[in-house]
């Protein structure tokens, strides 16, 4: 069970990425070349958070070191994608 849940999340953060890029470049202008390369470089965190976990779980239970590593992270893609992608954006319905 626990090998298809951890399928299952790849699943859903593969079905992620496709929303959240096009989010991240979005009225970056001549920026957006140097934006969609540190977005790519960003994917790095796919492969620090397993070594922070691996030292966690040295020192603190299994579910827990999971659970410090992970929360954070899918918090802070939620968090952008409800609002985080917005800040700094001119709001709606006012033109300059």
């Amino acid at each position: 069970i626990s090998v298809a849940f951890v399928a299952a999340l790849g699943f859903a953060n593969a079905m992620m990425w496709p929303a959240i890029f096009p989010l991240a470049i979005k009225g970056l202008g001549s920026h957006t070349e140097l934006g969609s390369a540190l977005l790519i470089m960003g994917i790095v965190g796919g492969a620090l958070m397993p070594q922070v976990f691996v030292h966690l779980k040295q020192y603190i239970n299994f579910q827990l070191a999971f659970l410090m590593v992970i929360v954070p992270c899918y918090l802070y893609i939620l968090y952008y994608g409800v609002r985080g992608h917005a800040v700094g954006a001119q709001p709606s319905g006012i033109h300059k």
